[in-house]
């Protein structure tokens, strides 16, 4: 063996057991981040949308795994990129601000940003009021009221799920103005309370039920932020009590 080709011989393995790519590897993962940030920048690759594991990119482009890792790391530096442990890698969601103040509105907030949203009525139920709602309700725990369940789409992806209650004795049949009206505000002006203030927002961080983890689609990793907020009509009396479950990759709340 030459000393010329056994320094390179040396060189490569020296490389390799240090996790280095030679210039050709270096280039040729370049090629695929650029290709991958050119496929997302142009919409051909989605908020959410599910990218190869390393094993298989490395394997679809003929890159070392070092090389496939640096193709994703340097796409999640960007911000253009997640990783959630048992997920793997997915496109970023697009992250919206919502705005808490005391007439927090969701299509407003949407409007204000120049998005599109959508909310489906999941489910409405009659019952006792927990005894943690109790207080910033001001009920008794076991209170008659009507709980609904609904999903808040921004641009056709579930970002929102909110929980609200109203006293029964006061608003029974308000699930049917919910469906018909798509607005909480809405709704509650067909029962004669035109305008209503939120007075009490809590937020709080923690990981999501499996219901949630499965209606917003999400992993059972990733957290949620959890806003519990009550609503007064102009006498003061307290008309809704929400309590929003949203995904904390896409989400952020501003008070």
């Amino acid at each position: 063996m030459t000393i010329g080709v056994y320094l390179n011989v040396r060189r490569n393995f020296q490389g390799a057991r240090l996790g280095l790519d030679s210039p050709r590897q270096v280039e040729r993962w370049r090629n695929v981040y650029l290709g991958f940030r050119k496929r997302i920048e142009h919409g051909e690759l989605r908020p959410g949308d599910t990218l190869p594991t390393l094993a298989r990119l490395a394997d679809q482009h003929g890159l070392t795994c070092h090389g496939a890792r640096k193709v994703m790391a340097r796409l999640r530096d960007e911000g253009r990129v997640e990783s959630w442990q048992g997920v793997g890698h997915r496109v970023s969601e697009k992250r919206i601000t919502y705005r808490i103040d005391d007439r927090p509105r969701f299509n407003k907030n949407l409007a204000r940003l120049g998005q599109r949203g959508d909310t489906r009525l999941l489910a409405t139920r009659f019952i006792g009021l927990p005894a943690r709602f109790a207080d910033p309700m001001d009920l008794r725990p076991g209170t008659r009221v009507v709980q609904t369940e609904v999903l808040r789409f921004v641009e056709g992806r579930p970002l929102v799920l909110s929980r609200s209650f109203f006293p029964a004795d006061r608003f029974e049949g308000i699930e049917v103005a919910l469906a018909e009206t798509q607005s909480v505000t809405k709704a509650l002006a067909t029962f004669g309370v035109s305008n209503c203030e939120r007075t009490r927002t809590s937020v709080e961080t923690r990981l999501p039920s499996a219901h949630e983890a499965l209606q917003l689609e999400i992993p059972s990793n990733q957290p949620v932020l959890v806003t519990t907020g009550r609503n007064i009509d102009g006498s003061g009396l307290v008309v809704e009590l929400s309590y929003s479950v949203s995904r904390g990759d896409a989400v952020t709340i501003e008070i």
